[in-house]
């Protein structure tokens, strides 16, 4: 089992602090992709569901907290380089409600060592995405 913190950048801790006081952690291990954000959102994945694992650019402009997106779910409490976990098919996490996404993007601290993971733990092939 391997542990990551969400990446916050330093003036978004007021604004987070009171949904995700602890900031956040994605887990993987056996069972799956594991991804908590406090009262803000979750995501439960399993590994047989990880289509590719690839890295982008989480833009400013794409907010900070967990993000409804077109086609995606971000955890983001910065912005920069994030681990993209593309789905085999849809499922269900909070976001802060029930929301069904075939794709999640995760801005945590060590992206490459998180893809790296998910990887090794078979989760999927590495694929590139843009930036």
């Amino acid at each position: 089992m391997e542990q990551f913190t969400f990446r916050r950048v330093w003036w978004s801790y007021p604004f987070l602090a009171l949904l995700a006081p602890g900031g956040g952690t994605v887990t993987v291990d056996v069972d799956g992709v594991h991804a908590r954000f406090g009262l803000l959102g979750s995501a439960d994945v399993p590994l047989d569901l990880v289509a590719h694992v690839g890295r982008m650019r989480w833009p400013w402009w794409g907010g900070l907290g967990v993000r409804i997106g077109r086609g995606l779910v971000a955890f983001a409490g910065d912005t920069g380089d994030a681990v993209v976990v593309d789905l085999v098919r849809d499922v269900r996490v909070k976001a802060p409600f029930s929301w069904r996404t075939g794709r999640l993007v995760l801005v945590v601290d060590e992206p490459a060592r998180l893809a790296a993971a998910i990887a090794a733990a078979g989760g999927g092939t590495p694929a590139a995405h843009p930036a």
